[in-house]
């Protein structure tokens, strides 16, 4: 048995504690504020809820691109930071803002200027269209707040620094839970907005806690309280290109994936209205259960970056090996115990209509027996292979699977096939159960220990 194993090794469990638990603890919260909207919004009926969930879905799939970029910046930091190279920490945050606030401008037009042109597209129920289409407008800025929120919490977290996101992620959420308690029913004199008053929760939640992490930041002269002259050397080429070559891959891997995410729960629309109020439920109950892992996922990316920025590539194995016996056993406890309190869940939201309560119901089921797999893939991927840059593998394999059996199935289920959204829930663990082993003989080929500071 290794020493990352033994037990009576503190160091190390100390070191899982502090990365993992306030970045799933800040997931937990995040999901739970999710699942406090589909509450809150049930009261105003399914369309409201599907509304939210379409929405929130779209949200999601561009924060899973601003994640590709913050990623390519965590990876490179917590290398570069296991090198001792914090110049080079610095130019990777800068060259990510830039690269990062380009990316999110063309959205933030697309989300507020008449989105319901090409809502239309995406689901068939007007009221919900309409509905969607107010959320969106007003929540756009919250896109390119959220993109710097993103990558200046990537990075801090990197560092090791995993406090301040949870302190600022927590605040922006006790307030947007108190925006959307006044703004959706109309509390304290304020008028009731319904779907459009959780909008500016989210909006006003955002920017608040924008501000609470640049003010520490530049309140505390952090190394990331950047000037012009960390800024200055992002500007030049070299650098920038090799941050695209890097995180470009990545870019194209998060987009790819939030796509096919958003294409799924989109076909589902189809199945029928009870089945898009149940996805708008599911997606944050999938979202908490993911936290942990999340976290975990990402303390092992960030101890893996470090030891192979170190050279030590035998370091690097062992801390696989022991995240991987982790995984195993937190998946299958969370698993069941969510399972023997799903009807606590189910009570949560009495306000649905009892066929779509037993739908989700069933849908929960599915989720339990099946979500092993996922999270094997997604630890694998964030906590291991990407920690070594090893994003083309990553980047293919996902593709291939997702656009090539995954969706093109789940389209066949629905518009060649009718089959019933059960079936079709249940086909989209499909895509995860091809890449587990790809990704599992990958990582014991030990192709992704790779020590990215080299070509510095």
């Amino acid at each position: 048995m290794t020493t990352a194993l033994r037990p009576d090794n503190r160091q190390f469990w100390w070191t899982v504690i502090l990365l993992a638990l306030p970045i799933a603890l800040q997931m937990l919260l995040q999901s739970l504020l999710g699942m406090a909207d589909v509450v809150m919004v049930s009261r105003l009926g399914s369309e409201a809820i599907a509304a939210v969930g379409l929405a929130a879905k779209l949200h999601f799939l561009l924060l899973v691109l601003m994640s590709g970029l913050a990623t390519g910046c965590s990876v490179l930091v917590a290398q570069y930071s296991g090198a001792g190279k914090f110049a080079s920490c610095q130019r990777t945050l800068g060259v990510t803002l830039m690269v990062g606030t380009l990316t999110m401008v063309p959205f933030l037009l697309l989300f507020g200027v008449r989105p319901e042109i090409w809502l239309g597209w995406l689901n068939p129920d007007a009221e919900v269209v309409a509905l969607a289409a107010r959320y969106l407008v007003i929540t756009a800025p919250a896109l390119l707040l959220t993109q710097w929120i993103v990558i200046y919490e990537a990075s801090l977290r990197a560092l090791g620094n995993t406090g301040m996101p949870l302190a600022a992620g927590t605040l922006s959420i006790l307030i947007n839970v108190s925006l959307n308690y006044i703004l959706i029913f109309g509390h304290f004199g304020f008028p009731a907005l319904g779907v459009a008053g959780a909008a500016w929760g989210t909006l006003i939640a955002r920017l608040c806690q924008l501000l609470f992490i640049l003010g520490w930041v530049y309140g505390r002269q952090h190394g990331f309280a950047l000037r012009w002259a960390q800024f200055k050397p992002a500007l030049a080429w070299q650098p920038a290109r090799r941050f695209l070559a890097f995180s470009l891959p990545l870019v194209a891997n998060y987009g790819l994936w939030g796509l096919g995410n958003a294409t799924y729960h989109v076909m589902t629309g189809f199945t029928g209205t009870h089945a898009l109020a149940v996805m708008g439920v599911i997606v944050p109950i999938e979202s908490a259960f993911f936290a942990l892992f999340v976290g975990l996922a990402n303390a092992s990316a960030v101890m893996v970056g470090r030891t192979l920025g170190a050279d030590n590539t035998e370091e690097a194995w062992r801390l696989h090996k022991v995240f991987d016996r982790l995984t195993l056993i937190l998946v299958l406890t969370l698993s069941l115990t969510l399972w023997l309190i799903s009807p606590w869940i189910l009570s949560a939201f009495g306000e649905v209509e009892q066929d779509t309560a037993e739908l989700l119901r069933a849908t929960l089921g599915i989720f339990c027996a099946l979500v092993w797999v996922k999270i094997f893939n997604m630890m694998r991927i964030i906590g291991v292979l990407r920690a070594g840059g090893d994003n083309r593998f990553v980047l293919i394999t996902d593709v291939l699977v997702m656009w090539g059996v995954g969706i093109p199935l789940c389209a066949l289920a629905i518009f060649g096939l009718g089959w019933p959204f059960l079936i079709v829930y249940a086909l989209m663990f499909l895509e995860d159960a091809l890449k587990f082993f790809p990704m599992w003989r990958r990582i014991g080929k030990r192709l992704w220990m790779k020590n990215l500071t080299q070509d510095d």
